[in-house]
């Protein structure tokens, strides 16, 4: 009989935002109940931003020990799970910079500037206005 209060059925993930289900089914009276089954949620929140995927590992198994007991539930088996959570976010971080970067250089295109006209009048001041006004209006 297992040492802890649930018999383990698998693994479900969710990505968004990134949580690991151990679905089980509860043991009652010392017997296993196989008309239920539940679902214990890890939520990863700022674990999955840890740059290497064995310290999130490791961290959930400290953190969650009573259900994470590696005699019960294999740590390479929560590793791999680990891998597809990471390998999602650095998928949308790659996302996200792209469309950054996208927007970054629609807002940052030159316009074509229209052609300066003489003004009319006496050259001196209208003029000298003029190429004020132009420089200001240039991006560099």
């Amino acid at each position: 009989m297992n040492k802890l209060p649930y018999q383990p059925l698998g693994f479900v993930l969710k990505f968004d935002p990134p949580i690991i289900g151990l679905l089980y089914h509860p043991i009652e009276n010392k017997k296993v109940n196989k008309k239920k089954k539940k679902c214990y949620a890890i939520h990863l929140n700022n674990l999955i931003f840890l740059v290497e995927p064995e310290d999130i590992v490791e961290a959930l198994f400290n953190e969650h020990q009573e259900f994470l007991d590696p005699d019960v539930v294999k740590p390479q088996q929560v590793y791999k799970l680990v891998l597809r959570l990471v390998a999602y976010r650095d998928h949308q971080l790659r996302n996200m910079q792209e469309m950054g970067e996208d927007m970054a250089d629609g807002y940052y295109e030159e316009e074509e500037e229209e052609p300066v006209q003489q003004p009319k009048g006496k050259g001196g001041k209208a003029q000298a206005q003029q190429r004020r006004t132009n420089d200001n209006n240039r991006s560099f």
